[in-house]
């Protein structure tokens, strides 16, 4: 019987999680946090890419 309750809060939970998903992130305001994660993604990449970059001009410039 303890299962059979366990398994309906289970599915009770993720039901609200799908049905009000955008309220539960306006509530906690998670958005922004993945708007500075994603900023600092690019920057990133646009680091790595510029290092990449610099580096193949530097082999260029030793042979």
């Amino acid at each position: 019987m303890l299962k059979y309750i366990v398994l309906a809060l289970v599915g009770l939970g993720i039901y609200i999680g799908v049905t009000y998903k955008d309220q539960i992130e306006d509530l906690t305001d998670s958005r922004s946090f993945e708007d500075v994660q994603d900023v600092f993604e690019d920057m990133s990449d646009k680091a790595s890419d510029t290092v990449s970059n610099l580096s193949g001009k530097l082999e260029e410039l030793k042979i």
